[in-house]
């Protein structure tokens, strides 16, 4: 089994899809680590959001600007994602999102993948109620505090530390994780469901029976 954990950085939330970084590293079933933490630079093509620009960026903005554009680096991440059984993040579903919002910005087929999020995950666990966000519960669980925070390849590093920690905690496999938790995996195409058709107020009550009457039980 082949586990891919990643993080990624976004350049501004009113661009839909403004991924600057994507960091991953890669273990088997047993946390042996089979590709190392990597950080990969991109382009954002678009204006910064100042806050990012002076408080999360961990690159001179000059490097990332020159590194290239999300569709040049589509083919790794896709080969990356296809590579794996499950990949795991914190907070997936944000990654995921913005992932599909790039593909749809430039084109591209969108990237199919299933993945575990750990952040439902850790708020379901009573173990660790007061911690929260992702150096939080590294610090509860793994005991440390993590390094290189909002660098993508540190938050993937530290998420890897998470889910070997669960793992410990729960007393099992990556695999059996999975099976547990299946409120916590999702698709990063999202299947669409059929839903529901919502009974109106007005043929609920139509459908309502009218109260039976009957002969006083209790004359005066």
């Amino acid at each position: 089994m082949k586990i891919l954990y990643f993080d990624m950085e976004f350049a501004n939330g009113q661009v839909p899809g403004s991924i600057y970084s994507m960091g991953y590293l890669m273990t088997d079933e047993d946390f042996h680590i089979l590709v190392p933490q990597t950080d990969l630079l991109i382009n954002p093509d678009c204006a910064w959001n100042e806050y990012v620009e002076h408080k999360i960026l961990a690159y001179p903005k000059e490097t990332v600007e020159a590194s290239p554009t999300f569709p040049d680096a589509y083919e790794k991440i896709r080969a990356l994602f296809d590579e794996v059984e499950i990949a795991v993040g914190f907070a997936a579903g944000n990654d995921t999102r913005e992932l599909r919002r790039d593909c749809d910005r430039y084109g591209l087929p969108k990237i199919q993948f299933p993945y575990l999020d750990l952040e439902p995950l850790c708020k379901s666990d009573n173990l660790h109620r007061g911690a929260h966000g992702l150096a939080g519960y590294v610090k509860a669980y793994c005991g440390f505090d993590p390094e290189n925070q909002h660098r993508s390849d540190g938050d993937a590093y530290a998420t890897m530390c998470l889910f070997q920690a669960l793992c410990q905690s729960k007393h099992a496999t990556p695999d059996m994780m999975v099976a547990a938790y299946p409120e916590c995996c999702g698709e990063a195409i999202p299947v669409q469901r059929e839903k529901k058709k919502r009974t109106s107020p007005k043929s609920f009550h139509r459908r309502r029976r009218r109260p039976r009457t009957g002969k006083n039980k209790n004359p005066a």
